[in-house]
């Protein structure tokens, strides 16, 4: 039995993806490389097998489906690049073309695999499969569930996988198919070559199909944006708008590094700033650091309506100190923070609403008391990084035991929502994210 594991250099708090196989008689199965690698494959997260089936003509339900292993280690070697580094942005839930990128379901090419999605979240992979029918074939996969995945250790169970089927290959006389071919574009890949690919495919693009107009522009960022905004800005803009856009955050990101103003507006609060863990979930890791710089700011049960406001309770005197003015170009950021030429922290709110401006100001505090020096960018992106410091704004400014404390019992209609949220001075959706994901009662849009 051949097995394909990503437990390697895993944290023990990470879900583990394990492709478990043995090669088959292939019977009658048509085509060289179909014959050569047909097997029994179950895939298994924490050794729960996602694969588990209902199959309707044999009456059971099994675990090991029974295929080629060939389409589905080209399908990976395909979508290598996209996997590694395409995130999810807020307009790609239902895309049928991210889907296919992203789903083992698309690499089925006539036989059976089960909906299991990867997305890359920044240093984790998030892994989400669900029931699928294949009426065809009279299967129905079973299983759903979400995961969080070890990057290092997925990749490396996606790599042994590809190799164990084009060492299987070799050993069955077929040295140089499709798979080979791709397969070893990706491994002789040079820095500059990897370097290319993930930003094509960030942008969507398959890096070996790009023309040379968006192979210009994409050189032409990577010199004009700052290495530590690069990425989340390849993941946010398209093609497009990606030279605009880059212009705008290239004009932003300037004034930010030759803003003069000699006063450390937040010297205080980063003297108060808790020591910065990451856990194992970023959501977690946010509400923690929240939790404990309200603590050492001031532990009185304060709520907030405005920037304003904020700045006294963050005990900022002038909060002029802390921003630079925004522009509209910049609009598919939320905010973005860095040091000026005097080393002191500054921050451009996209923002319009009061609420908004607060939550978005606040998302940028914690990338700046975490991340100290550095310019980040605060968006709309499903990252790691991004799902501390909402969590981190929605905690801070609505933390969930005064919540708890204010709701009128264990259901809370929409009318009570918003009242909560003009209350704490965060949007609606902050409210419902905090009463729902601490669990504290049931939002009902009649009230029962």
């Amino acid at each position: 039995m051949a097995t394909s594991t990503g437990t390697r250099e895993s944290k023990d708090s990470m879900s583990n993806l394990r492709f478990d196989f043995e090669w088959q008689d292939p019977a009658g199965a048509r085509g060289e490389e179909l014959r050569a690698t047909w097997a029994s494959l179950s895939i298994l997260i924490d050794n729960v097998p996602i694969s588990e089936l209902q199959d309707k003509r044999s009456k059971s339900v099994r675990t090991r489906i029974f295929l080629p292993l060939f389409p589905l280690a080209e399908w990976l070697a395909d979508n290598w690049w996209f996997l590694q580094s395409e995130t999810e942005r807020p307009d790609d839930a239902a895309s049928r073309e991210f889907d296919r990128r992203h789903n083992l379901r698309w690499a089925r090419e006539g036989f059976v695999l089960p909906s299991l999605r990867f997305v890359r979240l920044g240093d984790n992979v998030e892994a989400h499969w669900q029931p699928l029918g294949i009426a065809d074939a009279g299967i129905k996969f079973l299983a759903s569930g979400n995961a969080i995945l070890s990057g290092v250790a997925f990749f490396q169970s996606l790599h042994d996988f590809v190799n164990a089927v084009v060492a299987r290959l070799d050993d069955m006389g077929l040295p140089e198919t499709t798979l080979h071919e791709q397969w070893r574009a990706i491994q002789e890949a040079d820095p500059d070559e990897r370097e290319f690919c993930d930003a094509a495919a960030r942008l969507g693009e398959d890096p070996y199909a790009v023309d040379s107009g968006l192979e210009a522009a994409i050189l032409d960022v990577s010199r004009r944006i700052r290495p530590e905004l690069l990425n989340d800005f390849l993941s946010l803009t398209t093609v497009k708008h990606i030279g605009a856009q880059a212009s705008a955050l290239a004009t932003a990101s300037e004034s930010i590094a030759m803003d003069a103003d000699d006063v450390d507006a937040l010297h205080g609060v980063r003297t108060q700033a808790p020591p910065y863990v990451p856990g194992e979930n970023p959501w977690e890791t946010g509400y923690r650091f929240a939790a404990a710089l309200r603590a050492k700011l001031n532990d009185k049960a304060w709520k907030s309506h405005s920037l304003d406001e904020l700045a006294g309770h963050l005990g900022i005197a002038d909060l002029e100190h802390c921003l630079v003015s925004g522009t509209s170009d910049c609009r598919f950021l939320d905010a973005l923070t860095g040091a000026n030429r005097r080393h002191n922290p500054k921050f451009l709110i996209e923002k319009r609403r009061e609420d908004s401006r607060q939550f978005a100001f606040c998302r940028a505090l914690f990338e700046h008391l975490t991340l100290p020096g550095r310019f980040a960018a605060v968006s709309r992106l499903r990252t790691d990084r991004q799902q501390m410091n909402r969590a981190f704004a929605a905690e801070f400014l609505a933390p969930h035991a005064m919540l708890r404390n204010d709701l009128s019992g264990e259901v809370v209609g929409e009318d009570e929502v918003d009242d909560l949220a003009g209350d704490y001075g965060v949007s609606a959706f902050v409210v419902r994210h905090q009463i729902e994901n601490h669990r504290l009662g049931r939002v009902s849009s009649d009230g029962t």
